[in-house]
């Protein structure tokens, strides 16, 4: 259609090594090919990344003749932009243990501050990205379609003092800054989430939202991390603190 746009959102999740050794690049460069070649080399190479592809094939003997040679030439048909979910980054060493032994993988702690998902916080993660796509693929248009924190949010005296949400906002847009600034073709920014809501297997427990939600009532209180972002919209930029 006329004046329409198509593109896709991925989940994608940087991956660093947890070592300078062989052994943890070859890790990082799996998870790599898990959470983001997989998805991103066939849209815009139009071919799965080879490494991964082998390790799937030996390992956990997939057989791959399902797939057409049509198949890659329409899943590589172009986009007109790309939406990055973006949350924490993955520290990797080489293991048998845990969810990702398939890969033969483990994730490790940096011991940086976590959310209330136990998710690592590394708004240069976000910057890695970004660069990172630009470099790959190409100067495609991008959207941070999901970029936030869950925190354990109280109200107190009628407000819900958030500032670990602000600065961890505060932290990942000022990397979206240096993106743009160093040539990253970055078209928008959305906070996950507008209002706490059901976060898939942990239901009502954790709370993304910049809007506060009673859920026995249903009454809905704008955190300070709403007022806040209310001013980066007005002012199309970081409030100076």
């Amino acid at each position: 259609m006329k004046d329409r746009e198509i593109g896709i959102t991925l989940n994608l999740s940087p991956a660093y090594p947890a070592v300078e050794n062989d052994a943890c690049q070859i890790a990082a460069n799996r998870w790599d090919g898990f959470f983001n070649r997989w998805f991103l080399d066939p849209i815009f190479k139009g071919e799965y990344p080879q490494d991964l592809w082998d390790h799937y094939e030996q390992a956990l003997l997939i057989d791959y003749s399902y797939i057409q040679p049509q198949d890659l030439q329409q899943i590589s048909s172009s986009i007109d932009f790309l939406g990055i979910n973006y949350y924490t980054p993955a520290t990797l060493q080489s293991g048998h243990q845990g969810e990702f032994s398939f890969l033969e993988v483990e994730p490790i702690s940096t011991g940086r501050p976590v959310t209330a998902m136990n998710w690592e916080i590394d708004p240069q993660a976000l910057y890695d990205v970004l660069m990172r796509i630009q470099k790959d693929y190409g100067d495609i248009p991008i959207y941070i379609t999901e970029n936030g924190a869950a925190y354990d949010d109280v109200v107190v005296d009628g407000e819900v003092r958030d500032f670990k949400r602000i600065s961890y906002i505060r932290d990942h847009l000022e990397m979206c800054l240096k993106a743009i600034e160093d040539g990253v073709n970055l078209k928008g920014y959305y906070v996950w989430s507008f209002l706490d809501n059901f976060e898939w297997a942990f239901g009502y427990q954790k709370r993304f939202g910049i809007v506060y939600v009673d859920y026995q009532t249903q009454q809905r209180l704008p955190k300070q991390s709403a007022y806040w972002f209310r001013q980066v919209i007005r002012q199309n930029g970081l409030p100076i603190e």
